[in-house]
């Protein structure tokens, strides 16, 4: 992966360019690096901006929902929650819904 490959994917995050997205993550350019000087990823980005459709794509081809940013050290969650991004919400909720269910389980299984 070229650096100027993520960052282009960066780039269509923060803009909404989904067919630029598409085309660098059928390319194979992970969704979930962190540039070093930016510490951020395409999911929060496409959060922070309110892009919706960009949200969905990226968490249906691999995005961590639990990937935190490096400044701040807050979910996609978190971030969709302070931008008060409803529909980001609505998308993520089900995935820390189930990986909270799993650590429960866990639990459970190691009590016995």
């Amino acid at each position: 992966m070229a650096a100027g490959d993520w960052k282009e994917m960066l780039y269509a995050s923060q803009t909404g360019d989904l067919e630029l997205l598409k085309y660098h993550i059928q390319r194979g350019v992970n969704p979930n690096y962190q540039h070093p000087e930016l510490l951020t990823t395409p999911l929060i980005e496409s959060i922070e901006n309110k892009h919706v459709e960009i949200t969905k794509f990226l968490l249906e081809n691999g995005a961590n929902p639990h990937l935190k940013a490096g400044f701040s050290n807050d979910t996609p969650l978190k971030v969709a929650q302070l931008q008060k991004n409803d529909a980001a919400i609505k998308l993520l909720k089900p995935y820390y819904k189930s990986f909270f269910q799993s650590l429960l389980f866990w639990k459970k299984e190691k009590k016995q």
